[in-house]
């Protein structure tokens, strides 16, 4: 299984902060975000918003994640994370 969290300490995560949020149908979960902190303003390309979405599914108050994908000036990448400890995800550990 990919990286994974519990689904009300992110829902309660989300709901304090503006930058994210949450989509989904069912099981299926889509956590939505965009860079808005005076650090990442910096990096971001030609001065235009970078949009995150992490899927994944949720299973008994668990979310699990297993696609990361990046939407911004230079267009989409997607990566399909694999294994509790994909660096990609090492953030979810500060929630």
């Amino acid at each position: 299984m990919g990286p994974s969290i519990d689904a009300k300490k992110l829902r309660d995560y989300v709901s304090g902060n503006n930058s994210y949020w949450i989509e989904g149908d069912g099981d299926n979960f889509e956590l939505h975000f965009s860079p808005e902190f005076p650090e990442a303003m910096g990096h971001l390309p030609e001065g235009q918003s970078v949009e995150h979405i992490m899927y994944g599914r949720e299973r008994n108050g668990v979310i699990y994640f297993y696609r990361f994908t990046t939407r911004s000036a230079f267009g989409e990448t997607t990566t399909d994370l694999e294994g509790e400890d994909d660096p990609v995800m090492e953030w979810l550990k500060y929630i």
